[in-house]
């Protein structure tokens, strides 16, 4: 089992996954209208998602999902004031009828330099595996690396995490979520179906001890990025995060691949002025030995580095400067 993120032809995939264990409880015209939200929600700088990837007689196929959304402070206001279950099928549902409640590309780089964003967390789907079955125990050990894939470098508020089993739920309040409401007797009614038990956890700054150093601290208050790559460079580098050849990247991006290529070359000297001269340009050997060492570098500070491929103001400032 592997992780990526998640592309415009897993859409199909991913609107298979939204049954069984622990899946969003979804209703009836949200689930009619499904592949053309999920085009649209991965195509939103409010929208990260990551697919779970295992490999059968077929080839690679994608058997589970992670990810969340950014939603304006007047969806989690509004849900505060008077909860109820399945708040992410909602939000799916104001989608499927012309709302707008997630954030644009601005605001989420203005809560990413303020205040912090709000994050609502899709439950991982298991389909029809047990709790206890190896492969389940797989996904539970990917999942907090994907989620860090996902999420690291955001500054994030809350983490509003609803989940549908009661394992699951009791996983993440061990983990440090907090039970903010339980809606499992909730089950069997209007569109849960009846082995669907709600439960919203969150997880904020406030929950954490002080000076926490965990994966949890990381989230809520990472550095400030200093590199300012735009969101090109950013996509691009988010691919190859993932493994993805310039080749793989360009057809994945609809580009060229020297328009991949020139992004790099930007990303190198952007990074020249962070990292010693040494570390910048990949050492010595030939041109290729040298571009590979160049590339292993640039992703090795990024995958350490996360917050440097997130909405910025300064990645704003350089974008409106280069056109």
């Amino acid at each position: 089992m592997r992780f990526r993120e998640a592309a415009d032809s897993d859409v199909l995939a991913l609107a298979r996954l939204f049954d069984g264990r622990n899946a969003l409880p979804l209703q009836p015209s949200v689930r009619e209208s499904l592949p053309a939200i999920l085009h649209r929600l991965l195509a939103s700088p409010a929208c990260v998602l990551t697919v779970f990837e295992e490999e059968d007689r077929a080839g690679l196929r994608v058997s589970s999902f992670a990810g969340g959304l950014f939603p304006r402070e007047e969806v989690v206001a509004s849900y505060l004031a008077k909860p109820f279950p399945a708040l992410l099928s909602s939000v799916l549902a104001g989608l499927a009828h012309g709302e707008e409640p997630l954030l644009t590309l601005e605001e989420v780089r203005r809560a990413n330099a303020g205040p912090g964003l709000n994050l609502l967390v899709f439950p991982i789907p298991l389909g029809k595996l047990d709790w206890g079955d190896a492969r389940a125990e797989q996904l539970r050990k990917l999942a907090p690396q994907a989620f860090v894939r996902a999420i690291g470098g955001y500054r994030l508020r809350s983490i509003y995490y609803e989940v549908f089993t009661d394992e699951v739920a009791a996983y993440l309040q061990a983990g440090g979520y907090r039970l903010l409401h339980d809606f499992s007797s909730h089950a069997g009614t209007g569109f849960i179906p009846t082995v669907c038990r709600p439960r919203m956890l969150r997880l904020s700054a406030d929950d954490l001890p002080p000076g926490a150093m965990s994966m949890a601290s990381q989230m809520f208050n990472p550095p400030a990025a200093r590199l300012g790559l735009t969101t090109a460079e950013q996509r691009v580098a988010l691919r190859a995060l993932d493994g993805a050849s310039d080749r793989a990247i360009a057809e994945t991006l609809g580009l060229s691949t020297e328009t991949v290529r020139s992004n790099w070359r930007s990303i190198y000297g952007r990074l020249g002025h962070v990292l010693a001269d040494g570390d910048a340009r990949g050492g010595q050997g030939d041109d290729t030995s040298r571009g590979l060492e160049k590339r292993r570098v640039a992703i090795e500070y990024l995958r350490q580095n996360m917050h440097e491929l997130r909405p910025s103001l300064a990645a704003a400032r350089r974008g409106s400067s280069a056109t």
